[in-house]
């Protein structure tokens, strides 16, 4: 009920960047059914940010009508020869038109114009994640983690399989691995699937196999994942990025930019090691070697009970008082920069196609499956984070958007594109009666998987136990 409250009170900080973020990817991708469509020398009627009732609108000197409506989740591009914003052809009125009509006709243009002009709008969202990431890029730089392994797991499937701390990993069943991101996806989206690696250790290339712990974890909503881990960390040297305030760490003459070596002659060769050695120390007396400016020294630091965690469910925490410095950032030109995004973009799609992949065959169950209120709520979280954390949580919105809509379903741009390769096989359209069923189903299913979402939302964020407690 805690969540229900937090979300309803807190949805004007909810709501306000969801629908900025929305307006501007409904508009790169209608505008890029706009452009091409009159780069093609085709009239466009209405161009329209939302669907019912218009609450401003005005008409520009190609007769096009922009204009913004009531009902915020969607809009629409309405050509000349269109019956409705869903592009659906007005077979009589066609038929009757003259011959300078017909030339401005979304419906009598070439085969490969219209499926271009419909192809564009996904494109165009394929575009704008490539461009604004690649900006941030340039702007901010790029987090990259080595796909070397810093430590493993006791007892997980990662040691279990023969990994060792140093490995680097080249490839997952032949597909080449650059980044822990990239491994970290793999594992992810194959829990209980053999995985063939080909590591790199001390200079020498190996294969190990490895199958992927079934895990699963709520996050802070509640919601329960379900997701493949092999009990493995990325190589994190144990670089000091924050030395909190009159902490023993702070006390003891620990500096922003130490990299810790060793603790009582024990090498530390990642910062998890470090935790687990702090931890395991109850407050006792330690011997830290630590490397600053190139060269080596040593300090005495006694680690502090966290009390803030001592009346909470969390187990007991002892603490020194430091953070880890985050990677460097690392800052591309104009043509890595596109590369790189474009790089990122195609793996985002790749895991998000496998994810959707996974909920049809039965393999993961739909409780991830999320509508519009879910992405209002995670759109608020990413403002509240900053506006780096809002701009990512775009993109990756933006290629989900033009993925789904490029799903063969009539309705959507994949259902129009659909129909041009009966086309084309054919040598003629499909009929009139044919297309109108097939939007009807197409409709239905949309629909049918908007509602379901959306119910998925109204549970996993308590927003139905929330309403059945006020009558309970």
């Amino acid at each position: 009920m805690g969540m229900a409250l937090e979300f309803f009170a807190g949805i004007g900080g909810y709501l306000l960047p969801f629908l900025v973020v929305l307006t501007v990817l409904i508009f790169v991708h209608e505008m890029g059914h706009y452009l091409v469509a009159r780069w093609n020398g085709v009239r466009v009627e209405v161009f329209s940010i939302g669907f019912g009732p218009e609450i401003k609108g005005w008409n520009d000197n190609a007769g096009t009508r922009w204009k913004i409506c009531w009902i915020p989740f969607g809009g629409y591009v309405k050509f000349f020869g269109d019956s409705d914003g869903a592009s659906r052809p007005d077979g009589k009125a066609l038929r009757e038109l003259s011959a300078a009509d017909r030339a401005v006709s979304f419906h009598h243009k070439r085969l490969g114009q219209r499926a271009a002009v419909v192809a564009a709008g996904p494109m165009a969202n394929f575009a704008y994640a490539i461009v604004v990431l690649a900006a941030m890029y340039m702007a901010f730089g790029q987090r990259v983690t080595p796909a070397e392994i810093g430590r493993v797991v006791d007892q997980g499937a990662g040691q279990v399989a023969g990994f060792q701390d140093g490995d680097v990993v080249l490839a997952i069943d032949g597909d080449a691995i650059h980044r822990f991101e990239q491994f970290e996806r793999v594992v992810f989206l194959n829990p209980g699937r053999p995985l063939t690696f080909r590591i790199r250790r001390a200079g020498q290339e190996r294969t190990l196999s490895a199958v992927p712990n079934l895990v699963e974890k709520a996050d802070r909503q509640g919601i329960v994942h379900k997701f493949g881990d092999l009990g493995v960390w990325p190589a994190n040297p144990a670089i000091v990025g924050i030395v909190t305030q009159d902490s023993p760490a702070a006390l003891a003459g620990f500096l922003v930019g130490d990299r810790i070596l060793a603790i009582d002659g024990q090498v530390v060769d990642n910062f998890e090691r470090l935790q687990d050695m702090v931890a395991a120390s109850k407050g006792r007396r330690l011997a830290v070697t630590l490397l600053r400016d190139g060269m080596e020294m040593r300090l005495h630091v006694a680690a502090r009970r966290d009390v803030s965690a001592k009346d909470s469910k969390r187990p007991e925490r002892w603490l020194i008082g430091i953070v880890l410095a985050k990677r460097a950032l690392v800052r591309h030109g104009p043509v890595d920069a596109v590369v790189e995004a474009a790089a990122t973009c195609y793996d985002m799609l790749v895991q998000t196609l496998a994810y959707v992949g996974q909920m049809i065959a039965g393999d993961r169950g739909t409780e991830d499956l999320g509508g519009p209120i879910r992405i209002a709520h995670a759109s608020g979280q990413a403002a509240q984070v900053g506006i780096e954390q809002l701009i990512m949580l775009s993109i990756l919105l933006s290629l989900n958007l033009g993925m789904i809509n490029l799903f063969p379903i009539p309705i959507l741009d994949g259902g129009h594109l659909l129909f041009y390769g009966f086309e084309a096989v054919l040598r003629r359209p499909l009929n009139d009666r044919t297309q109108e069923y097939a939007f009807r189903i197409g409709l239905a299913l949309v629909l049918s998987l908007m509602v379901f979402a959306t119910w998925n939302d109204l549970v996993n964020l308590r927003v139905v136990e929330f309403i059945a407690d006020l009558f309970s």
